[in-house]
């Protein structure tokens, strides 16, 4: 491509208005939010999955017995703590991350 081609499809000014990658910090109160509300849903999902623990523990039957014996609700319910545990935890850990990297643009 010659020099004149290049300056009628507009090369040269796309290439003079390419910016430089630096790192782009959030404000404060974001980073803030983010890290305190990574921090409660990953205590939540831990607190969850030791209730359902214990529970599974108390219970004097394992999840085999419930599904043999017909008890859809028992496991329904322990699968949806289960769920929203596992759920509460990585998304926590997710705002966390989000709080304390930075982001290149």
């Amino acid at each position: 491509m010659t020099e004149e081609a290049r300056a009628e499809s507009g090369y040269a000014w796309r290439m003079a208005k390419r910016k430089s990658s630096k790192a782009q910090r959030r404000p404060r109160g974001e980073i803030d939010r983010n890290y305190f509300f990574g921090d409660v849903l990953i205590k939540t999902g831990v607190a969850v999955a030791v209730a359902v623990g214990m529970i599974a523990l108390y219970t004097p039957f394992s999840l085999r017995d419930a599904v043999d014996d017909g008890m859809y609700d028992y496991v329904s319910v322990m699968g949806l703590f289960v769920s929203i545990g596992l759920f509460a935890f990585l998304y926590g850990r997710h705002l966390r991350k989000e709080a304390t990297h930075w982001e290149f643009d």
